[in-house]
């Protein structure tokens, strides 16, 4: 059964901080993009400030949300490596995620110019790689209503980084007010 979204659902979204998880490839980004889509149509367009985190198609793993042109959305983003995918060592999964890290900075200091009420971030995760979980969670503190998506599961072998990852994301998911999990979902 395929889970669709519609205009009767922006209430449960908005001014509210919702965060949907899940495992590799199953539905985060598609189900942010749907929402995006209910606050567009509603006529917030002009309100709203995505943050693309997500690396580039790895494998099969990753991809950016693809957002239309013309649009009224700010629309931000950078090259983000796939540090577990790329990297052929912990150390250099390390250095991958931390120069990650340094680039999402300097997106969140654009990002806080941004006059924006709305914010949708797409693969928080690649900060929580390396990042400051104060400095996130400041940054999302700017905004009114924030849609989060965030990798959580079994698909990556455990290292450090995956397990800095898996509990900054826990740490997420206990100051939301909504949580999603794709897991449990079917499309």
């Amino acid at each position: 059964m395929k889970n669709v979204l519609n205009v009767n659902d922006l209430e449960q979204y908005l001014n509210r901080t919702t965060l949907i998880t899940g495992e590799v490839n199953s539905g985060k980004t598609n189900r942010t993009s749907g929402i995006l889509k209910i606050f567009c149509d509603c006529g917030y367009e002009d309100r709203i400030a995505i943050l693309d985190l997500a690396p580039e198609t790895n494998k099969g793993v990753g991809g950016k949300m693809g957002i239309p042109s013309p649009t009224l959305l700010y629309y931000l983003t950078d090259t983000i490596l796939a540090p577990r995918l790329s990297g052929k060592s912990e150390e250099e999964m390390q250095k991958k995620a931390s120069g990650n890290a340094m680039i999402i900075e300097n997106l969140f200091i654009k990002l806080s110019e941004s006059k924006r009420e709305i914010l949708f971030i797409n693969d928080a995760t690649l900060y929580f790689h390396a990042g400051d979980f104060n400095r996130f969670v400041e940054t999302l503190k700017l905004f009114q209503t924030t849609v989060i998506n965030a990798y959580y599961g079994d698909y990556f072998a455990d290292s450090k980084l995956t397990r800095r990852e898996r509990k900054l994301t826990e740490e997420l998911m206990k100051i939301c007010d909504l949580v999603i999990d794709c897991n449990k979902m079917r499309f």
